[in-house]
């Protein structure tokens, strides 16, 4: 754009800079505010949000700072993006500071400000201040939602107060977060709690699973604790095994890893539950290691554990391994290839760009496909620009009328960046006909 003559304007910056910081480029980030400063438009609050924005994703929070400083003009973006960097590097003087700075001077505080610093409230001990600011919440017109529920049940919890956790649990009723799993699981442990029930390690267990699945390290992190400090041991493995899981599914498989090779016994699930987490990294060699390290221990993989595999060479781009471990799944380990190893090998081709031989795996494959195989290989041919295979896949899954509006904007967007307007026409039919609706985004 430059190169072509065309001025950056103030509609152009926040964009660049908002890109510079998903993708950690600080190099360039700079350079953009180099540019902003040497050009001639005029002050734009837009702009220098994006600005303390983009240096608090970075970590550098002293420039943000010296920006946020010098900004005659504030909005509530501007005090967020601040109080949110300090939060994330740990730095809760500042942050706290800047909240009641922010309070003081009448500045409209987001839900996601009060529930950062309530949490961390909860988080140090400081059950009565967390408990505190939900009531100030509501009464700066803020509809509290399922967080601030849970850091509220959380705190009543530890405080041992029925009445205001029957409070807070009137709130969930009347704001319908009471059939959340994890509004649910809150209460429960309240409950438990005040009746001096204590949760044996199937309970931990089960427990630890949810928050792997909602990744949830905080809480995660609290029954690991309580774990410790009731020193169970390897006997117990199916605690620990969901332990190894909720820390890999969060996306902490170095933690995973820690605690991996603490354990004296390992099962299939404690194998798997790391493989997959390492996958999730796109770790595909650390994931191989891993797999032919029980192998070598003569701990037999299961289905589950070969999705994991798979799914790790497929996220990886190593399509040599993950074709061979497929072809040894029957003859080497016994398991028989079901419907999900055929979906990571599509998965393992597409990504790849062998198109020819993703098709191949469905055409031959003992299986109906899946809307969300046909829509894997749709989106592989659409990277890798193959028409031909697309619109099959396409057509396909059009036949299927799945009920997810995504699979037909998916299907949409490989027609219109092709070009084929009469197809983009009659998808925009079936949407109607079907009834099918967008689902409005939400953090």
């Amino acid at each position: 754009m430059v190169n072509a003559g065309i001025r950056p304007d103030n509609f152009t910056y926040p964009s660049v800079l908002k890109a510079c910081g998903q993708e950690l480029n600080l190099d360039f980030g700079r350079e953009v505010h180099k540019s902003i400063d040497a050009s001639c438009l005029d002050w734009c609050l837009f702009v220098q949000n994006a600005l303390v924005s983009m240096y608090g994703r970075f970590g550098a929070l002293d420039d943000a700072r010296k920006l946020f400083d010098k900004m005659p003009e504030k909005d509530t973006v501007s005090w967020n993006s601040m109080i949110s960097g300090y939060a994330c590097k740990g730095r809760w003087g500042e942050a706290f500071e800047l909240f009641e700075s922010m309070r003081m001077q009448g500045v409209q505080v987001n839900i996601i400000t009060w529930n950062t610093i309530a949490g961390r409230c909860l988080k140090t001990g400081n059950y009565k201040a967390a408990l505190e600011l939900l009531p100030q919440m509501a009464t700066s017109g803020i509809h509290l939602d399922s967080v601030a529920v849970l850091i509220g049940l959380g705190a009543c919890s530890h405080m041992g107060s029925l009445i205001l956790g029957k409070e807070v649990h009137c709130v969930a009723i009347r704001s319908h977060f009471s059939g959340f799993d994890n509004v649910q699981n809150a209460l429960i442990i309240m409950k438990m709690l005040f009746f001096g029930v204590e949760p044996n390690y199937v309970t931990i267990a089960s427990i630890l699973a949810f928050c792997a699945r909602v990744a949830n390290l905080q809480h995660g992190k609290e029954f690991h604790c309580y774990i410790t400090s009731r020193a169970w041991s390897d006997d117990y493995l199916l605690l620990w095994n969901a332990l190894v899981d909720m820390y890999a599914r969060s996306g902490k498989v170095f933690l995973a890893r820690r605690l991996f090779d603490m354990l004296n016994k390992k099962d299939a699930v404690t194998y798997t539950s790391l493989i997959a987490g390492y996958g999730i990294q796109e770790e595909g060699q650390a994931a191989i290691k891993l797999f032919e390290e029980m192998i070598r221990f003569q701990i037999k993989p299961d289905h589950v554990t070969m999705v994991a595999i798979l799914s790790a060479c497929s996220r990886s781009g190593l399509v040599t391994q993950g074709q061979m471990l497929f072809e040894k799944m029957s003859t080497l380990y016994g398991v028989t290839p079901c419907l999900e190893h055929y979906s990571c090998m599509v998965d393992l081709f597409g990504r790849a760009g062998l198109l020819t031989k993703a098709e191949e795996i469905i055409r031959r494959m003992p299986y109906h496909p899946s809307p969300s195989m046909w829509a894997t290989l749709i989106g592989a041919c659409r990277i890798h620009g193959n028409t031909e295979i697309g619109e099959w896949a396409a057509e396909k899954l059009l036949e299927m009328r799945p009920e997810h509006v995504g699979y037909y904007v998916l299907i949409a967007n490989m027609y219109a960046s092709t070009g084929c307007w009469n197809k983009l026409a009659r998808v925009r039919t079936f949407i109607r006909d079907l009834g099918v609706r967008k689902a409005p985004g939400y953090a």
